[in-house]
């Protein structure tokens, strides 16, 4: 997962979150949550970040639902750094702990 697009996109997903879940336009979350998905196809964490887009796309999905999702992102992202290697597994961690973060703010 060191590839520099994936490095960019590590990069532009923790600064967004970092100014706060709440302020990201919902287009760019489903934007950034599509560009993950292409990447990241046929794993754990792709599989979840489809069900936060439907989440996010549906009418009526809880607050508290949608923090779940995030929360368990956050766990695999996390997951996932620890198998990365050099620069990529401290920003993976990061990531994963905005996530989760992200996720207890909404449950």
């Amino acid at each position: 997962m060191a590839d520099m697009t994936q490095t960019v996109d590590l990069d532009s997903t923790i600064a967004a979150l970092q100014s706060g879940i709440t302020s990201l336009p919902p287009e760019a979350v489903i934007s950034t949550i599509e560009s993950w998905q292409s990447q990241l196809q046929g794993t754990e964490i792709a599989e979840t970040l489809g069900e936060l887009k439907m989440a996010l796309e549906g009418k009526g999905m809880s607050g508290a639902a949608i923090g779940e999702l995030l929360s368990d992102l956050g766990a695999q992202t996390a997951a996932a750094g620890g198998t990365a290697s050099g620069d990529a597994m401290s920003k993976l961690q990061q990531l994963g702990q905005l996530l989760s973060q992200a996720g207890s703010s909404l449950t």
